[in-house]
């Protein structure tokens, strides 16, 4: 007899993505492929259907990939056929081809990150965005395979708004606030990935959130439900779809259902998770409300939870001026004004520059390692 266990539970609840770009990862996990919308999916009960939407990656998760024994004729093929066009062109098809080959294995998009030296630059965005649509089409990857994820600045939503009208679809990543959020529904992304733990605690556990009841108590999870009472305001009013939010960063399995409580439509779990969550024997109260056809049309902030709109989140945030920040125009002198925001608030600030040096370390990791690869070769 197979007793239903928390991965079970989640695909009830949620889509569920990988964090991760390994091959034999993907491959391995309790997923099976099948074709369908972000917005038509099942509700899938048996364990042997689950369905793996996407896979996601950014700078350390390609560095980690590319740089793996396993993966050294990736490497040396590109350096031996691109290497006179120096490491960065070397890098980009990597991560291209790097997440093309699982698309067989998911059923959704893969996704490629911006480099963060470009978040300050919306010209430099587009320009590694067409770059990296001339590599997914060189690899046969259509439009609607791929989608490229976006460190969520002024310039970052002002080229995301151009690249989502030319059909080159984008996330807004590294996303710590509302402001942020309501600037990603300006700029029409089809994702959104709000952190729902900052890297800072990832690289440093003392400051992680010592909560016992994470869907109440963290302090992301006002935000998030701000960000999704948003996206429904919007949807339920003026019909426009909203960004899909595919959230990530969580450290435990209790952090990942309680996003799933509170409303998100995906969430992106690396594997020891995904493992832990598979391990797990589910005895947890019956589901009452499995996962909607629509992200937002039907969108209720659980009973429980509504407690939570009455507070000052940490980026400043109450629900009685909320709807007001719908009104700014976030995309204006190509992000400036949303960028002010940025810097007037300490807290996004630092999250998203924390994030932006993580992954800025992992790049220089991969260009030493990728100019070496060209040196011995030039030989």
């Amino acid at each position: 007899m197979v007793f239903p266990t928390l991965l079970d539970r989640l695909e009830q609840l949620c889509n569920v993505d990988v964090d991760d770009a390994s091959i034999e990862v993907i491959k391995s996990l309790p997923f099976k492929p099948h074709n369908r919308e972000p917005h038509k999916s099942p509700i899938v009960t048996n364990s042997s259907t689950y369905l793996l939407l996407s896979e996601t990656s950014n700078q350390y998760v390609i560095t980690e990939e590319l740089l793996k024994p396993c993966n050294r004729d990736i490497l040396t093929e590109l350096v031996a056929k691109y290497g006179h066009q120096g490491w960065e062109t070397i890098y980009d098809r990597a991560a291209v081809q790097i997440c093309a080959r699982n698309l067989p294995h998911i059923t959704g998009r893969v996704l490629v990150q911006v480099s963060p030296r470009f978040i300050n630059d919306s010209t430099a965005i587009i320009r590694q965005c067409e770059r990296f649509t001339e590599y997914f089409r060189e690899q046969n990857v259509q439009l609607d395979r791929f989608a490229i994820k976006i460190p969520f600045s002024g310039p970052a939503a002002a080229a995301a708004a151009k690249l989502n009208a030319k059909g080159i679809r984008t996330l807004a990543t590294a996303v710590f606030s509302v402001e942020q959020a309501i600037a990603a529904s300006q700029s029409n992304c089809l994702f959104i990935s709000p952190y729902f733990n900052e890297i800072a605690a990832h690289l440093d556990p003392s400051l992680r959130p010592e909560v016992t009841d994470v869907a109440l108590q963290h302090p992301m999870s006002a935000t998030v439900l701000r960000i999704l009472q948003a996206f429904a305001h919007i949807y339920k009013s003026t019909g426009k779809e909203q960004p899909v939010m595919v959230i990530a960063s969580h450290f435990n399995t209790a952090e990942i259902l309680a996003v799933a409580e509170l409303g998100c439509q995906h969430v992106t779990v690396i594997e020891p998770n995904l493992r832990a969550l598979q391990g797990t024997p589910d005895t947890l109260p019956a589901i009452e409300k499995p996962k909607p056809a629509h992200p937002y049309a039907t969108f209720e902030t659980p009973e429980r939870l509504r407690t939570m709109l009455s507070k000052v989140i940490p980026d400043g945030t109450t629900s009685e001026h909320q709807i007001a920040l719908l009104e700014t125009d976030y995309l204006a002198n190509e992000g400036e004004e949303f960028d002010k925001f940025i810097q007037r608030d300490e807290v996004v600030r630092r999250k998203f520059d924390d994030a932006r040096r993580f992954f800025l370390d992992a790049e220089e990791k991969a260009k030493v390692a990728i100019e070496n690869e060209i040196t011995m070769i030039s030989r």
